[in-house]
């Protein structure tokens, strides 16, 4: 089924006013005037602006892993793109749209744990918490699980710091940080081969 040009019209301005202003701070009106659609459509194609919150979650999701994938994808090995992924940040903190991670700030707009909001965004860092974790399998780096954690820690890290601080060379220097991890867990993995 092809999407509807209104459909679209409404997660696009959606995703855009969610990000730069919040989920709470936006209301239906502003979506529906940056979209050009009637207040109908919005109903029609997702039901609530619950169900349009849940969509842009969803999308956000597989364009943010998305682009960090075809960045870190030149990398010439898993090591390389475990480092590719602060480059990748670095980028990501650059451009002129940068409002922090999404996933963050919902999970912060909706504090319970047990909100489907708030469970999305814990999916989307599970996901990309998997993804380091892989790569750590594939560079053959010994406790390749608490060494992920703390990759994904540092991600973290580096975001809300770049949020709070623009201009903080915060992708940078977690990149060092990661790359000093990264040089232990190999020396422990030679030895634990020697």
């Amino acid at each position: 089924m092809k999407p509807s040009p209104t459909r679209e019209a409404l997660l696009e301005a959606a995703c855009t006013l969610f990000y730069q202003r919040g989920i709470h701070a936006t209301s239906v009106d502003a979506i529906l005037e940056k979209a050009g659609v009637a207040r109908q459509s919005l109903y029609l194609h997702f039901a609530s602006k619950d169900g349009l919150i849940a969509e842009f979650l969803k999308v956000r999701d597989e364009r943010w892993r998305g682009a960090m994938q075809r960045h870190i994808a030149s990398a010439s090995n898993a090591q390389g793109k475990l480092l590719a992924i602060f480059d990748f940040l670095a980028d990501w903190f650059a451009e002129p749209d940068f409002h922090g991670c999404a996933f963050i700030n919902t999970a912060v707009e909706y504090a319970d744990p047990q909100h489907p909001f708030h469970r999305l965004s814990a999916h989307h860092k599970a996901l990309v918490r998997e993804e380091i974790h892989a790569l750590c399998r594939e560079a053959n780096l010994s406790d390749a699980e608490a060494l992920a954690n703390q990759l994904a820690l540092l991600m973290e890290g580096a975001i809300v710091t770049e949020q709070v601080a623009p201009g903080s060379q915060a992708a940078l220097q977690a990149k060092q940080i990661a790359e000093i991890l990264i040089h232990r867990s190999r020396e422990e993995t030679h030895a634990h081969v020697h």
